[in-house]
């Protein structure tokens, strides 16, 4: 069986249209001359009859759409695009920051089997004197480390040793405590960081830099 729309009478066609004429509120349907609201940045399509067609030609300020009629407030100036994405691209990249600082945290920490980060040291510590406290056998290099604004020693540094060996020595030497001029120092383990290493170009000093 083939359906048919239902026809309805101008009558009922007439009840049911909503649209009106903004400047006569006539019922009116259709969209002609590209008229426009006049408020502030708003500039919707109105709909103006054949009627007052002329009228919204010579007075368009008079022309204003539904929703500005009911209340609606445009913005009042343009939204800053270039603005808007620079900050959304900067949310973005400090989500991603953030994501790649998480997955950093969770990921297991991997030890150098032949470093460990030594510190508390006086400022009179030597390279020698190290090799004479830890084992002649078991130091293969000290890197003073330095405060990066004034480039002076403070009491730390990162010990290469000869052999994961020798570290084993070291760590059950230091659960007895190790004084160094009569201060008891601190050793760790050191872990392996992506694209840092302290002797990368190294070359051995005898003593730790003053700085400035």
């Amino acid at each position: 069986m083939e359906q048919t729309p239902d026809i309805k009478s101008p009558q009922k066609v007439e009840q049911d249209i909503d649209s009106k004429c903004v400047l006569c509120r006539t019922k009116w349907t259709v969209y002609r001359g590209q008229f426009k609201c006049n408020r502030s940045l708003c500039r919707v399509p109105v709909i103006v009859c054949e009627s007052c067609t002329i009228t919204a030609s010579e007075k368009p300020e008079t022309l204003v759409c539904e929703l500005c009629r009911e209340g609606y407030r445009a913005p009042s100036e343009l939204p800053d695009l270039v603005r808007m994405k620079r900050k959304a691209d900067e949310m973005v990249n400090k989500s991603q920051l953030t994501l790649e600082k998480d997955l950093l945290l969770k990921k297991p920490k991997k030890y150098y089997k032949d470093r460990i980060f030594v510190r508390r040291l006086p400022l009179t510590i030597t390279f020698t004197k190290i090799k004479a406290i830890l084992g002649d056998d078991n130091i293969s290099a000290v890197q003073w480390l330095t405060d990066h604004n004034s480039g002076g020693f403070y009491g730390s540094c990162v010990v290469r040793l000869s052999s994961f060996e020798s570290m084993k020595l070291i760590m059950e030497k230091i659960k007895h405590g190790i004084k160094v001029d009569k201060k008891k120092i601190k050793v760790a383990e050191v872990f392996i960081k992506e694209n840092q290493d302290p002797f990368n170009n190294f070359v051995q000093m005898e003593y730790p830099p003053v700085g400035s």
